[in-house]
């Protein structure tokens, strides 16, 4: 009999823990199968990242960018996902401000640029609250999935 209650308890566990994990969106390999790449002659970056967010939230990321190189940063996201912007700073004492996506073109979400002296960089990325108050919106489209993708190419100076 206890055998029983056992064997039922341990299914109704997995079962509660498949549901779970079923029940949340998977955006590991999103900047991957959805964010645009440049192409030749930029190469994807390790540094590129994949994440849940929620309408309202910030988060950084940080990343090395080397001497020598060009690099490409661009975000991605679900289109429920509005108004979503990035900064680049310097991952320095002050957080010197590079670049912020937010006073550009509307949904204008990349950045090119060349590195004379490798630096620590962090990519602060934004989602605004929107419109409605966060208890107001459907649970379904508080959350979505957004890449940063990171490319990168070896400039030579030749030329002028």
């Amino acid at each position: 009999m206890r055998s029983l209650i056992a064997i039922k308890l341990i299914f109704a566990i997995i079962f509660m823990f498949t549901l779970t994990v079923n029940g949340q969106k998977n955006c590991d390999k999103y900047v991957i199968k959805n964010c645009e790449a440049f192409g030749t002659p930029f190469k994807y970056s390790g540094q590129s990242k994949s994440a849940l967010f929620e309408v309202g939230q910030k988060s950084i990321l940080s990343i090395t960018a080397f001497a020598g190189f060009e690099y490409r940063i661009s975000l991605c996201a679900e289109k429920n996902m509005k108004g979503i912007f990035f900064r680049i700073r310097e991952n320095d004492t002050n957080r010197t401000l590079l670049y912020d996506s937010s006073i550009e073109e509307e949904d204008f979400l990349e950045k090119m640029f060349y590195v004379k002296k490798t630096k620590d960089l962090l990519i602060e990325v934004v989602v605004p609250e929107g419109d409605l108050a966060l208890d107001e919106q459907d649970y379904k489209k508080r959350f979505g999935c957004v890449g940063v993708l990171i490319e990168y190419d070896k400039r030579s100076d030749l030329g002028f």
